[in-house]
């Protein structure tokens, strides 16, 4: 049986069960009642992996009916709250109106067991709304932001870090093309062993943020390095930070709260190393926060490359500061570097990738080192799981309140 407007009315006879305007079908059908049905077609979307058990749960039950008779909630002001809610209540009204028939006093055969699929087919749409209006409700933690700064750092491991850091700056630069974001190198401090000590990824593009934010942490490599003689497997460390990149008007910045040096590059080759003060050290007094950039030869380009840098490592700070508020327990993204913080290892000898988080493992490690649709399903498999984790933690909350 089909939803339509309440306009019109269906006809239950072993003839037509088409839909017919109101007239028509009284004339026809005069000796049935009639069931009247509204479209809520447009408002059926459910996220994948919600159980239907949750409307059984005492707690969401009790939340879940104070909201739907309330005429007014704070809740009601988030996207799509109010539609779903004024939905339910007109769903629940057809199918108190559905039920009201006693199908024992119908002669009718046929129209009792189209009754009966009428109210199964509300049932299951009423199901689908009330899960969707839970998944409505979920704070969002989310931060809109389309630019991104990404540092990765040699941890533990020495040389080892060092060459494991520059893979892993090559992959995610890879994935940014991929993505069809634009980036830029903000820092490269390359060392004489073809390694990198730390490098900074200037990002931007569409759903960069969200998409990159659970890379942050400790990567491990475990792999026996071109050096070692006696074919000993080596584990070395790299830190990732995903930092989102706020605009002048979310960090005020002034001037008389910098302390700007300048210094002459320092490093491996290069004509202007130890030549020219281009160099940038920027150390912000209110948050004590220090940041330095020598990538270009213009003191002013690295100039302005630091305050983007500082802006930043600022912004993220703010932005711990309140969800420290909100969220029972929140883990830093770098930690102290150490081997047992690891959120992925990468197994060479086992051409194998395990995320902690998720408890998986991946093959191919060429092929997600090349930072294209390996790690992109990794990183959509990551946030789908940070999103069930605010749901459940969401569901938890009511579950006690209620």
């Amino acid at each position: 049986m089909k939803f339509f407007n309440s306009r019109y009315i269906f006809g239950l006879n072993k003839y037509n069960r088409a839909l017919w305007p109101i007239k028509s079908v009284q004339s026809t059908l005069s000796h049935h009642q009639f069931l009247v049905c509204r479209s809520y077609s447009s408002l059926t979307t459910i996220s994948n992996g919600i159980s239907t058990e949750l409307l059984q749960n005492s707690g969401v039950r009790s939340y879940l009916n104070k909201l739907i008779s309330e005429d007014y909630s704070e809740d009601m002001s988030k996207p799509n709250v109010s539609a779903l809610i004024s939905a339910i209540r007109l769903l629940k009204v057809d199918l108190q109106s559905l039920n009201e028939f006693d199908i024992e006093k119908e002669k009718d055969k046929e129209f009792g067991e189209q009754l009966q699929k009428e109210i199964k087919s509300h049932e299951e749409q009423l199901t689908k709304l009330e899960l969707e209006l839970l998944n409505s409700l979920v704070p969002n933690e989310e931060i809109n932001c389309q630019d991104v700064m990404l540092e990765i750092t040699a941890g533990v491991g020495g040389q080892e870090a060092m060459i494991f850091t520059l893979e892993l700056f090559e992959m995610y630069n890879s994935f940014a093309h991929y993505k069809g974001w634009e980036s830029e190198v903000a820092d490269y401090c390359h060392t004489e062993m073809g390694g990198i000590r730390h490098a900074c990824l200037m990002l931007s593009g569409s759903d960069c943020y969200s998409l990159l934010q659970h890379e942050g942490g400790v990567h491990r490599v475990q792999r026996v390095p071109k050096t070692e003689k006696s074919g000993r497997i080596h584990t070395s460390t790299v830190t990732v930070a995903i930092l989102p990149q706020p605009t002048e008007l979310d960090v005020v910045i002034n001037d008389r709260d910098l302390i700007i040096e300048t210094k002459r590059a320092s490093g491996a080759g290069g004509q202007h190393v130890n030549k020219t003060d281009s160099a940038i050290r920027m150390h912000h007094k209110p948050t004590g926060v220090v940041v330095e950039c020598q990538t270009d030869r213009s003191q002013i380009k690295n100039r302005k490359l630091a305050l983007q840098k500082l802006r930043a490592i600022i912004y993220k700070k703010q932005l711990e500061q309140q969800q420290s508020l909100t969220r029972s327990a929140r883990k830093q993204q770098v930690g102290s570097s150490g081997r047992s913080e690891k959120i992925r290892t990468y197994n060479f000898n086992q051409d194998r990738i395990t995320d902690h988080r998720l408890s998986k493992s991946f093959h191919n490690l060429v092929g997600f080192l090349e930072g294209r649709e390996y790690l992109d399903k990794v990183v959509i498999e990551l946030q789908e799981r940070a999103n069930q984790i605010l749901f459940n933690e969401f569901i938890e909350s009511i579950s006690k309140k209620n």
